[in-house]
């Protein structure tokens, strides 16, 4: 059990919907035992999943002569491991992938010699750490969760965030866990001191 103040629960965030919050500085606290899984967001906005911190990306390459004329979206995940097919496309559409320097398109054929740039934010790279989390099974559950399956709205995510964060971030936060479909989302402030999110007991 980690110590906590938690100020809102069981909400249901959807894409697109403004959230306004205040975090509260607070000495009261409450036990939260049940998250499956649990991020955290320091005062300078660095995100943390599972002790390590999540860095945005900038990514360049190269097109090679065995590349020429695949599609872009299909190179980019052949080449970056940790990058998936909807992450690419949504990239595309957010004007985030360059290539040889202008506003790149998914079904463009790429030839050889051709410079790719995908700058990838870190709440992307958290949201697909968090899909892939998931997809393993890879998560904190009572014994009598453990038989309603892996659908992401069966399981539920705590936000831990650093009193000083940004509410911006902790919107874009919650528009990502509306978008990836939990059924739960919690959030909870930490010290200001906290470099990284303890470890919850199971």
């Amino acid at each position: 059990m980690v110590p906590m103040l938690l100020f809102h629960t069981s909400i249901v965030f959807k894409p697109g919907v403004e959230v306004s919050l205040s975090l509260p500085i607070s000495d009261q606290k409450t036990e939260v035992g049940d998250p499956s899984l649990s991020v955290a967001v320091d005062a300078e906005n660095i995100l943390y999943f599972r002790n390590r911190q999540v860095l945005g990306q900038v990514y360049s390459l190269t097109v090679g002569e065995e590349e020429e004329g695949m599609p872009l979206v299909d190179l980019v995940i052949n080449r970056v491991e940790e990058l998936d097919r909807n992450l690419v496309f949504r990239s595309v559409e957010e004007r985030r992938i360059l290539l040889n320097g202008k506003l790149a398109q998914p079904e463009a054929q790429l030839k050889r010699g051709q410079q790719i740039e995908l700058d990838v934010p870190a709440t992307e790279l958290l949201r697909r750490r968090i899909e892939k989390a998931i997809e393993k099974g890879d998560l904190m559950l009572k014994e009598q969760d453990e038989n309603l399956g892996l659908k992401p709205e069966s399981i539920s995510l705590l936000i831990q965030a650093d009193q000083a964060v940004r509410h911006d971030m902790i919107i874009k936060l919650c528009n990502m866990a509306g978008e990836v479909g939990f059924g739960k989302v919690m959030l909870a402030t930490r010290p200001n001191d906290f470099s990284r999110p303890p470890e919850l007991e199971k």
